[in-house]
């Protein structure tokens, strides 16, 4: 698995997972780590350096199942992209040496990518015979026709709990954060069009935006943006926030606003239940299920400058409102996305795995040579590289 350097979702939960005392109390671990990119500017960038590297990968990949034969391998498959062919390699050699894969989707987007027929064909036999974790019931859609519903489990993402201060308005402004990394499918463009007809309108606020940046010139636009609209009073641009820093600003803020347009189960929007403000987002991925409408926080169309002003605008006329939907926030986040909760979630779906995978293996041997199971482990290898928080 991936694991940081670079920060952003699949990274902070792999580093969760290899950190687990709970898995590594009921599997025999051995977790090979992969490292293509040290920046998220780095990412995309195809070089003979990644190569070298993804080819260093799969031969120890091929020596460790060769050598110590795992019962399972645990694989955060890229859904999509460069980075899906880029891990058909590390399929290719789970194949060969007949071990089976449990694989966890971070991502989605399958379905649109089907049309060519040479496409399907490789999908399908990537996924053939694999087990598949994913994050929530309504992305499952998107492995249709090539995973049969019953080798998929869901398995929602978890952050974990930590003590948040008790946050009280300075005046009548309230204090929006928008915290991802700052490219365009994260909305951070489609925010700043939304500050500035708040700003027309006369809608007093403040807004941070913090995250890192990469090539695709997402920053500069929105330092144009910034200056164009004539909002340097009221937005700042504080760069990559992490840990204490991120906390922090979450503590901090009134809103968070996360306009995404490209998004399966992104973990921020935990964090910010956690720390009891309401989510501003779109209807992408799974954040439907996330975050109650009217209730946790409110909901927006992709892309749409207007509706989110016009939700930004009711919730700054209303503080007693914002104070309920971020306790309800930090409420729903207790009973359902602790941290906690996701490593008994996955814990449980890698042992129901394993399990039935040996119980397949014991019944498709001859007649006396049914010997008892070994206890199950897996083998953590290689992963997605993918920027979303």
């Amino acid at each position: 698995m991936q694991l940081p350097p670079p920060i952003h979702g699949v990274t902070v939960v792999n580093q969760a997972i290899a950190n687990s005392e709970l898995l590594a109390s009921r599997f025999e671990l051995e977790v090979l780590p992969l490292a293509f990119a040290a920046s998220l500017e780095d990412l995309a960038r195809p070089t003979v350096r990644k190569l070298g590297r993804m080819l260093g990968t799969c031969a120890r990949l091929a020596h460790a199942l060769a050598t110590r034969r795992p019962d399972a391998v645990y694989f955060t498959l890229a859904p999509t992209g460069a980075a899906f062919y880029r891990d058909c390699a590390f399929v290719a050699i789970l194949k060969l040496a007949g071990v089976p894969h449990i694989y966890h989707l971070h991502g989605k987007g399958i379905r649109g990518r089907l049309a060519p027929p040479w496409r399907r064909r490789l999908y399908r036999w990537a996924f053939r015979r694999a087990w598949v974790i994913h994050l929530a019931e309504r992305l499952v859609a998107d492995l249709e026709g090539l995973v049969p519903r019953a080798r998929v489990i869901i398995v929602p993402n978890g952050v974990a709990e930590r003590r948040s201060p008790d946050r009280e308005r300075r005046d009548d402004r309230p204090r929006l954060l928008f915290l991802s990394n700052m490219v365009e499918s994260k909305g951070p463009l489609v925010l700043l069009e939304a500050l500035g007809l708040l700003s027309a309108r006369g809608v007093a606020f403040e807004a941070t935006f913090a995250g890192a940046g990469r090539d695709d010139g997402c920053l500069d636009r929105f330092h144009a943006g910034v200056r164009r609209l004539g909002l340097e009073r009221q937005v700042r641009y504080v760069g990559p926030a992490y840990g204490a820093d991120k906390h922090r600003l979450l503590d901090e803020h009134d809103v968070f606003v996360f306009p995404t347009s490209n998004d399966a189960f992104p973990l921020v929007v935990l964090e910010a239940m956690q720390a009891g403000i309401p989510v501003v987002t779109t209807r992408e991925g799974a954040l439907p299920d996330i975050v109650e409408d009217g209730e946790t926080g409110l909901l927006v169309p992709p892309r749409d400058p207007a509706a989110l002003a016009s939700c930004l605008a009711a919730l700054a006329a209303d503080p007693g409102l914002q104070r309920r939907m971020g306790a309800r926030g930090r409420e729903r986040h207790a009973q359902r996305y602790t941290l906690a909760a996701f490593e008994q979630n996955l814990a449980a779906a890698l042992a129901a795995c394993t399990e039935a995978t040996s119980a397949g293996a014991r019944a498709s041997r001859p007649a006396g040579q049914q010997g008892r199971a070994r206890c199950p482990g897996i083998a953590a290898s290689p992963g997605a590289e993918m920027g979303t928080p």
